[in-house]
């Protein structure tokens, strides 16, 4: 391990003091920080081993907003200022890479005109394994992508995506298969990880 690593290491062990208390809050070891992650809510928060939580500009957010809520982060999973709000349940695989993006499995008000200061109705959002998502992407209610997809800068994601695509726009749509999906072991062997964007 080099010195940036033992360095993030200490940083993401030392910053997160305050939520490792919490009965609720479960950090696995060798979480990397910088002091830009922020945990809230009465619901429960569970990092595994591996996460890379470095931020370079934006806070990563982590927000509960009701006690049986659930947001979990898979292993070596990566997160550059992304925010997620759940009222249920959010899932974050492992070797996943988010940038600055929103994530919710509820909208802050209803649909119906007549309920609109009233918050959505949560329907869980699932991010399977090695997904890479861009910077100013929404990721709506109940939305699953699967396992290698990409979702490109600025989409917004009303649907599910199928495994192994690249989508990007507003309504996010497919653009193309990846040519080869590159696994976890795969990208491992190539000596990338997300720890490397330190």
């Amino acid at each position: 391990m080099d010195w940036k690593h033992a360095a993030a290491r200490g940083l993401g062990w030392l910053t997160t003091l305050p939520y490792r208390g919490r009965t609720r809050v479960r950090i696995g070891p060798g979480l990397l920080g910088n002091g830009r992650l922020r945990i809230s809510g009465p619901g429960r928060v569970v990092l595994d081993p591996e996460v890379n939580a470095w931020s370079h500009a934006e806070v990563n957010r982590l927000m509960t907003t009701r006690p049986q809520a659930l947001i979990h982060i898979g292993r070596n999973a990566r997160l550059n200022g992304c925010t997620i709000v759940a009222a249920d349940r959010v899932e974050v695989g492992a070797d996943c890479v988010l940038g600055s993006c929103e994530v919710r499995d509820h909208l802050p008000y209803s649909e119906s005109p007549a309920d609109r200061r009233t918050p959505g109705v949560p329907r869980p959002v699932v991010i399977e394994d090695n997904v890479w998502i861009g910077g100013q992407v929404s990721i709506m209610p109940g939305v699953r992508i699967g396992r290698d997809s990409v979702v490109g800068i600025h989409a917004v994601v009303f649907e599910d995506v199928p495994a192994g695509v690249i989508v990007g726009g507003n309504p996010a749509r497919v653009l193309r298969p990846l040519g080869s999906a590159v696994s976890g072991d795969n990208r491992a062997s190539e000596g990338q990880s997300p720890a490397d964007h330190l």
